[in-house]
C-alpha cells in the first residue's frame, strides 16, 4: 500500500525527503498505515522511488524524531501507535462569521495614527538598539532601572511620589494585577471595584479565588473589603472625582486601614481645567497602590504599564520579585525612558490635549445639531469618551447591535441610573472629517 500510493513529484520545489514525510503522515492519519505496520526498508523504499537512500533514511530519521515511527535495531521500521489522532478527511470545517464592518469606530481600543510622533518614536528605538550591554539579557524582571528612575523623577506632572524601587513594570495592567495578588494573598482575598467595574480584571481576580463586588464612592460602608480597586477618571463613570471626593476617599481608606488600587486611566486628559492630582500623590503613599499606563499616551501596541507599590507592600514584592520574568519589551524601556526625560512625551501630550479637546467640541457641536434633544451629554469634561442619554424606549444594547448593523461602533453603558439607555462614544481614534457622517449614519439607524 505504501509503496503504490507514495508518488513523489521531481519538478516541485519541495525537497524529497520532505514529501515522504507529508504522504507517510496522511497515511497513518488515514489508517492506510496502521499502528505496529512495518515500513519498507530503507534499500526498499530508495529503489522503489528511484532516490538516494540518504533521502529516504532523513525522512525516516524525521519521523522517527517526531514520533510518527519507531525505529527498532535489526527490524527496521514501525509505525506508532497515534491513539486520538482524527482523520485529515474527518476534521471538521469551521466557517468563520465576518462581522459586520465598521466604517466609523466610536469605541476606545484605537487610536488615530497621525497622532502619534513615529520618525521621532523611531529615532529613541534606534538609539535604545545601540545599548548592547542591556540587550543581551532578558532584562530586569522589575523593570530597566532607567525607565523606574525617569519615572520617578518625571511623575511630578500627575502628583505621584516614590522612589524607583516602589516601581514595577509590566506589559499591561493585568500583568501587574497578577503580582499584586500574589503579593496581598493570603492577607487579602476580596476586592471592591468602583461601579460599573472593569471585567477583565474582575476576571483575573475571580479566577483567583477572590471576592468580588462593586461600591460606589459616594457610598463607603464599612463593611467594604480592604481592597478598593477606583479609576478617579474612569470613562465608564464619565466624570472625574472632585478634589473632595478624592480628600474623603483617602480619609476613610486611612481610617479604615484599606488599600486603594487607584488605576490612573485617562487621568491626563482633562479638558476644561487642569488635570487633577492622583490619589497616590494626595496621600501619604501608604494606602494608595498606583497604576499608570501609556497605551493612550502613545500606542495601545506599546505594552508598558507600571505599578508603585506602598513602602509596607515592598518587603513582600521583594520575596518574590525574582520569580517573575519581564513582560514588557527591554528595546521599548529603553526607548520610553529617554524619551520622557528629554522633555518629548511631555510636548505629546500637550498637543493630545488640543487634538482630543478639539474633537470633543467638534462631537459635542455636531450632536445638538444632528440629535437636538434626543440626545442628552451627560459628561464630557475629562477622559476620551462623551457619555449619552438617548431619548428612546429601545435598550443600551440595541441600539449597540443597531449601530453596528449600519458601520458604527459605540459602547453601551450598563450602569445607568436613568430610565433612558446611555452610551460612550469615544472620538480618539476617528478623523475629525468622519464625526458628523458618523452620528448621522447612527441617527439612521435609531430613529
Amino acid at each position: 500500500m505504501l509503496l503504490t500510493n507514495l508518488k513523489l513529484d521531481k519538478q516541485t520545489e519541495t525537497p524529497l525527503y520532505t514529501q515522504i514525510i507529508d504522504s507517510i503522515k496522511n497515511q497513518l492519519y488515514n489508517d492506510q498505515i496502521a499502528a505496529g505496520d512495518r515500513l519498507p526498508s530503507v534499500r526498499r523504499l530508495s529503489a522503489a522511488l528511484q532516490i538516494s537512500r540518504t533521502t529516504v533514511e532523513n525522512a525516516y530519521n524525521q519521523l522517527v524524531a517526531d514520533g510518527y515511527l519507531q525505529n527498532e535495531p535489526k527490524r527496521g521500521y514501525f509505525a506508532a501507535a497515534l491513539s486520538g489522532l482524527r482523520k485529515h478527511s474527518d476534521a471538521p470545517v469551521t466557517q468563520s462569521i465576518e462581522p459586520p464592518a465598521v466604517r466609523y469606530n466610536f469605541a476606545n481600543n484605537y487610536i488615530d495614527p497621525a497622532s502619534f510622533p513615529s520618525e521621532l518614536w523611531r529615532r529613541y528605538l534606534n538609539r535604545a538598539l545601540k545599548n548592547k550591554h542591556l540587550l543581551s539579557g532578558y532584562g530586569e524582571p522589575q523593570g530597566e532601572t532607567e525607565l523606574r528612575r525617569t519615572l520617578a523623577n518625571s511623575s511630578v506632572a500627575r502628583g505621584v511620589i516614590c522612589s524607583p524601587e516602589q516601581i514595577v513594570i509590566g506589559a499591561g495592567v493585568q500583568s501587574l494585577l497578577q503580582i499584586l495578588i500574589d503579593i496581598l494573598q493570603p492577607d487579602i482575598t476580596s476586592i471592591a471595584l468602583e461601579a460599573p467595574g472593569f471585567a477583565q480584571a474582575e476576571r483575573l481576580f475571580t479566577s483567583h479565588g477572590w471576592q468580588v463586588r462593586h461600591f460606589s464612592t459616594d457610598q463607603l460602608e464599612t463593611s467594604l473589603p480592604r481592597l478598593l480597586y477606583v479609576s478617579p477618571s474612569n470613562p465608564y463613570k464619565g466624570r472625574s472625582l472632585s478634589p473632595q471626593q478624592r480628600l474623603n476617599l483617602l480619609r476613610w481608606a486611612t481610617q479604615q486601614q484599606t488599600y486603594l488600587l487607584e488605576d490612573d486611566y485617562n487621568g491626563e486628559f482633562r479638558y476644561f481645567g487642569r488635570p487633577v492630582s492622583s490619589l497616590q500623590g494626595m496621600s501619604d503613599g501608604r494606602t494608595v497602590i498606583y497604576l499608570g499606563s501609556f497605551s493612550r499616551l502613545l500606542l495601545p501596541s506599546l505594552r508598558i504599564s507600571y505599578m508603585v507599590l506602598p513602602p509596607l507592600l515592598l518587603d513582600r514584592y521583594r520575596q518574590l520579585g525574582h520569580l517573575y520574568n519581564q513582560t514588557s519589551s527591554t528595546i521599548e524601556q529603553l526607548a520610553l525612558a529617554d524619551f520622557i526625560a528629554a522633555g518629548a512625551l511631555r510636548r505629546h501630550v500637550k498637543r493630545l490635549r488640543r487634538l482630543y479637546s478639539n474633537k470633543n467640541t467638534l462631537l459635542r457641536q455636531a450632536l445638538t445639531e444632528i440629535f437636538g434633544s434626543r440626545v442628552i451629554v451627560r459628561a464630557y469634561e475629562s477622559g476620551l469618551h462623551l457619555r449619552l442619554a438617548v431619548v428612546t424606549q429601545q435598550t443600551a444594547d440595541t441600539l449597540s447591535e443597531r449601530a453596528l448593523e449600519n458601520g458604527v461602533r459605540i459602547l453601551p453603558v450598563y450602569d445607568s441610573n436613568g430610565n433612558l439607555p446611555e452610551i460612550l462614544i469615544s472620538f480618539v481614534g476617528i478623523q475629525e472629517n468622519d464625526i458628523r457622517p458618523a452620528l448621522l449614519q447612527l441617527k439612521k439607524a435609531w430613529f
